[in-house]
């Protein structure tokens, strides 16, 4: 192909940059759009109600609580792409906070041991309802309601006759409160936003070379921008304050892991092909076993870090520290992102952005004054709208011929 071909090219794909985004929701590829569009909707709502809703302090509140939601939700996020649900995440994620606090408080335990110990919690109680659900065939939900009952029991039994149990002066303590210095928070952000430049150049020349359709270099030059003002925006904001909280720096971590499991190695694939269809996936010769396993035993571990994180910025590991709400705040975060409730459609990012969601509405009504009713009503409204979106959507690629 021709120098002048090329640009030729690169102006039609320009043109039709707007007919594109269109047929796109006709078809129902939707991607991240309307969970970005609510955001957006979100912020400029709260913050003409209230000033404070992004001051530097109430970011940095926010990104705190956000960060733990989204790790019990990316947990979430796995299991919901397999077709499945986990009822039992958030209470196991109490239990070992309750582990951890009565290994570090009361038996004096090295912090790195009691942490290891948690996370080897999570994983093998993933392990053993991933086989009961896998192997022996009873469905996940009756699996991991037995699993929610069990937790909550075992975590009144690990704690004793004393309910609460505080976590300060305790290494989570130190962990949830440690903010990076200005410099370092801007690096990391500079680190993010060139690997995701990087990375989309990368695809686009590939599959231009390659012949296949792809992204026009002007909707290449805006994902970058529009990504470079909402990080750095946010960084300047933040470091107005405390800074960028450790928590906050470790969920983003885990996401970037996740995502690229997801979208660039074959196990990653595989879990989408279970969550699209089973015997499909079966004769393809992918271990739908291990991979069912597998992503319970994933998430197991990322409910303990939700707990780990939560009693860390709570100061709490006692009895009191996970309730149902937590739960349904992350099945709700997922949905509202953008993962399918049927399996095999989703990102990592979803749970993240839904996170952003759910806490910025939870956020701005505690600032206007609503009570926590209308939290939940209103988090009730858009996970049902979210929901509609993922029906809708399913139609519209059944039309096409990609559902």
């Amino acid at each position: 192909m021709t120098r002048s071909s090329f640009i030729t090219d690169e102006r039609i794909s320009d043109e039709g940059f707007v007919r594109t985004f269109f047929r796109r929701i006709k078809e129902g590829q939707l991607g991240s759009f309307p969970v970005i569009l609510a955001l957006i909707v979100i912020v400029v709502v709260f913050q003409s109600a209230n000033s404070n809703f992004l001051s530097p302090a109430n970011l940095v509140n926010l990104s705190t609580q956000v960060a733990y939601l989204a790790i019990l939700a990316l947990g979430i996020n796995l299991i919901l792409l397999l077709g499945e649900i986990d009822l039992s995440l958030a209470q196991l994620g109490g239990l070992a906070a309750s582990v951890l606090g009565v290994l570090v408080v009361r038996q004096d335990v090295p912090p790195v041991i009691a942490l290891t110990i948690i996370l080897l919690l999570g994983l093998v109680v993933g392990a053993i309802q991933g086989w009961f659900f896998a192997v022996v065939g009873i469905p996940a939900f009756v699996v991991t309601l037995a699993g929610l009952l069990a937790f909550t029991g075992l975590t009144l039994t690990v704690l004793g006759t004393q309910k609460n149990l505080s976590m300060a002066d305790t290494f989570a303590f130190d962990f949830a409160s440690y903010y990076f210095p200005a410099i370092w928070a801007y690096v990391f952000g500079a680190i993010a936003v060139i690997g995701f430049a990087a990375g989309l150049v990368y695809s686009k020349l590939r599959r231009h070379a390659q012949g296949l359709d792809s992204a026009s270099w002007l909707a290449v030059i805006v994902r970058i921008v529009l990504l470079t003002a909402i990080v750095f925006g946010f960084l300047i904001l933040v470091n107005q304050d405390f800074g960028l909280a450790l928590p906050f720096f470790l969920m983003m971590v885990i996401a970037i892991v996740i995502d690229l499991v997801l979208r660039k190695t074959r196990y990653g694939r595989s879990i989408y092909a279970v969550g699209g269809k089973v015997e499909a996936a079966r004769r393809a010769g992918i271990r739908v076993t291990w991979v069912r396993i597998s992503v319970f035993m994933t998430a197991g571990v990322l409910a303990a870090l939700f707990g780990f994180v939560k009693a860390g910025v709570t100061t709490n590991a006692g009895s009191t520290l996970v309730a149902t709400q937590d739960l349904l705040n992350a099945i709700a975060a997922a949905v509202i992102g953008g993962t399918s409730l049927f399996g095999g459609r989703g990102t990592a990012w979803a749970a993240v952005l839904g996170a952003f969601v759910v806490g910025a509405i939870n956020n701005g009504l505690y600032l206007i004054g609503f009570n926590s009713d209308a939290q939940q009503i209103i988090t009730a409204l858009v996970l049902l709208t979210a929901v509609v979106i993922d029906a809708v959507s399913r139609r519209g690629q059944r039309y096409v011929g990609r559902g």
